[in-house]
Formats: structure tokens, sequence, C-alpha cells
């Protein structure tokens, strides 16, 4: 029996909780405010289950929701800063996978939004450079630049720091 479209983005979405929560995390490192962008990005994709094209494509089909929805939140809650030191600073959410390199994965933090999104999906959540093209709405030559342009400023970044 086939399996419908809404069962393959529910199955995706159980099977890649921690990886969204984790691409979340990286755009808002608030554990509520990542929790609430992967509760609507989930939201989202099960209400809008017939605009999958192509079962296969479920993968950055649901990223390119999770980061619209990331980039959404915060546009929207640009204007509220907080000024209190003890809310500055937050815990860094770190997977156990990633304790090797936790220092590379802080620096990728670091980056700006556009850089960390393609460095983020391309070596912790093994997307494409095609597919990142598609999650984002961007050329693919311009994923690439990022890409390389990401890596030279990590390695500074690493090197310095």
């Amino acid at each position: 029996m086939k399996k419908s479209k809404y069962d393959v983005i529910v199955k995706h979405i159980l099977e890649n909780q921690a990886k969204s929560y984790r691409i979340a995390y990286s755009y808002v490192p608030e554990k509520e405010a990542a929790l609430d962008i992967v509760q609507n990005a989930i939201c989202k994709a099960l209400e809008n289950y017939s605009s999958l094209r192509k079962e296969e494509a479920v993968k950055s089909w649901f990223y390119k929701i999770l980061v619209n929805e990331a980039v959404q939140y915060i546009r929207k809650n640009r204007r509220e800063i907080s000024c209190e030191p003890e809310k500055i600073k937050e815990e860094v959410y770190v997977e156990r996978a990633y304790e090797p390199g936790e220092e590379v994965y802080r620096k990728v933090c670091e980056l700006p939004e556009q850089m960390r999104t393609v460095v983020l999906l391309h070596y912790f959540e093994q997307l494409t450079l095609k597919e990142i093209a598609e999650v984002t709405d961007t050329n693919l030559n311009t994923v690439k630049t990022r890409l390389y342009a990401a890596l030279k400023r990590l390695k500074t970044m690493v090197e310095i720091g």
C-alpha cells in the first residue's frame, strides 16, 4: 500500500525532530523560541501537505518551511531586544554527535545568517548544494559563493580564536 503525502511528512518530522530543533536553535539561540519555530513549521507543513510535489523532496521541502519560519520569527521579534545580562548569555545547544567539533559549531553559529544557513544545511544536515538552493530560494552559484565565503571566514575565525 502506498503511503500518502501526509504520512510521508509525519514520518519525516518524527525522524528528524532533533535536527529541526538544532536548525531553529542556530537561528534563535533561545530554547523556547526554537521550539516555537519548530512547532510552527510542523503545523504549516501539515496544513499544506498537498503542496509537496514529490515525496522524495520532503526533506528539502520541510527545511524550506523551517528556515522561513526561523527568519520570519527573527524579523517579527527584531524590535524586542533584551538588555538584561542574564538573558543575553544562554547556553549553546550542543548535541552529543557534535561534541568533538563544539568549537567549530559555535563559530558556525556566529556567521551571518545566509552563510550559517548554507554551512548548517550542507555539513550538519547533509543537504546537497542544489537542495540548499531550493530551500533558500537562491541561485545555485550564490549558494556556492556563500559556502566558499563562509568556509574562508570560518578558517580565519578558528585560527584567530
